[in-house]
């Protein structure tokens, strides 16, 4: 029998375009092309369009509470006539800070040092030099709109407003404005990509009034105030953070007014709301409002103050992540905290500090001026305030 001769040629030929088809079904896969069976004979490919990436991107936040100048905390550097320097005293919270992409502080009183006279309580005026230990620390949101906006007069509070302005232009404040055109140019900073919208709002003036002649200087607490501002700089920003002075002093619930203006932000599209003035912290927590969520907190306290009594040297420390999706606009939290500070000083008013709750040792304890400013008692005080709010983490140790 004739053996049949082999065509080497035709079986490569046939291999090459089997490999071929494969790698094309598995190319024509890879960018979206598929066939369908349509009929019995027909084929029909049908090219998918490709889907848009998610585009998201995220910012840090790090604040504390009122940074309360009373004459203690300057007063052996005023007696001593060789300047002043408060570095030393933000020392151990500054990394928390400078690892921030955006760090506020509450700058409870006025800063103009000794031209207008230093005061303490009832009505403030430091030395200048504490604005510059603040930028130093690394802070770059000054509240300046509180019930002591207006301890040096309106004068007081634009100059020193003109000394943030001209020696430190990377810091923004709100809530204060030196003239009504920087009253009409809404503060609004870009953070990896993020536009931040930031306002900032005070109860009242402890009986002084605004120039008539100046209404654009302080933003009082006003809803019709507040629906105009939000709707204004929610069209130039992607998210929106307001400060809120406001509360009573010295309790650590919440008023109804406190309770009505959160709603009331949570409504004109607020992501987040700080809250000073009381001296002491109270609660925080997620409100679920109808259209989306506002991280709330009420009260972060005293940061720095020579109070006399350990609810006033606890404050509060709002650390989180704020997560923006520009595809669907919604924003999300993680890493949410509330971190215990406390101010320690000596009893000859000679060290001062601030410290959160990890950096606060036993021998400070026994060595502060206020008795019974205790790592336990602190840690019972924050817990029987807090309680476990619900996406929070209330750090204890």
């Amino acid at each position: 029998m004739k053996k049949r001769k082999v065509n080497y040629t035709r079986i490569a030929l046939l291999t090459i375009c089997g490999l071929l088809s494969v790698v094309l079904v598995v190319c024509l896969g890879a960018i979206g092309i598929r066939t369908i069976q349509k009929g019995k004979n027909e084929k029909e490919t049908i090219i998918k369009e490709e889907q848009p990436k998610e585009k998201t991107s995220s910012f840090t936040f790090m604040g504390v509470g009122d940074n309360l100048i009373h004459g203690a905390v300057y007063y052996w550097q005023m007696q001593a006539q060789q300047g002043y320097n408060f570095d030393s005293i933000y020392e151990l919270t500054n990394p928390y800070v400078q690892q921030a992409d955006l760090a506020y502080i509450n700058q409870e009183v006025i800063c103009n040092g000794e031209d207008y006279g230093l005061s303490s309580y009832p009505v403030f005026n430091a030395p200048r030099e504490i604005l510059d230990s603040v930028a130093k620390a690394g802070f770059n949101w000054l509240s300046t709109s509180s019930n002591h906006s207006l301890d040096t007069g309106a004068n007081g509070l634009i100059d020193e407003m003109n000394y943030l302005d001209e020696t430190y232009p990377d810091i923004v404040y709100t809530g204060t404005h030196t003239s009504q055109e920087q009253r009409d140019k809404y503060t609004v900073i870009e953070l990896n990509g993020i536009k931040v919208g930031l306002l900032g709002y005070t109860y009242g003036m402890n009986g002084f009034e605004k120039p008539s002649d100046m209404p654009w200087l302080i933003d009082v607490i006003d809803e019709d105030l507040i629906r105009s501002d939000m709707e204004a700089i929610s069209k130039i920003s992607d998210v929106q953070i307001v400060a809120m002075h406001w509360g009573t002093e010295y309790v650590t619930t919440t008023t109804e007014e406190q309770d009505y203006y959160a709603k009331v932000l949570n409504e004109c599209g607020a992501e987040v709301v700080i809250g000073t003035h009381p001296h002491v912290i109270e609660p925080c927590e997620i409100y679920h409002g109808e259209n989306q969520d506002t991280l709330i907190y009420y009260s972060l306290g005293n940061f720095l103050s020579a109070q006399d009594t350990m609810e006033g040297m606890v404050g509060g420390m709002a650390q989180f992540t704020l997560n923006y999706d520009f595809n669907s606009k919604q924003t999300t939290f993680s890493d949410v905290k509330f971190i215990p500070t406390i101010t320690y000083f000596d009893s000859q008013f000679t060290e001062f500090r601030t410290t959160t709750i990890h950096e606060y040792t036993d021998q400070m304890a026994q060595n502060h001026y206020v008795s019974g400013t205790t790592k336990e008692n602190v840690v019972n005080y924050v817990k029987e305030v807090l309680g476990n709010p619900e996406g929070i983490e209330v750090i204890l140790e």
